[in-house]
C-alpha cells in the first residue's frame, strides 16, 4: 500500500524521508535514490 506523509511544517520536512527509511527497513527492502 502507498503511503503519502505530508509535512504541514518545516520542522516536519525531514520527519518523512526517515519514516520511509524505517519501514523499508522494516519490509527488509532497500532501495537507492533512483528507485532501483
Amino acid at each position: 500500500p502507498a503511503r503519502a506523509i505530508l509535512p504541514y511544517c518545516q520542522a516536519l520536512e525531514k520527519l518523512a524521508p526517515h519514516i520511509q527509511q524505517l519501514s523499508m527497513e522494516s519490509n527488509g527492502k532497500g532501495v537507492s535514490i533512483d528507485g532501483v
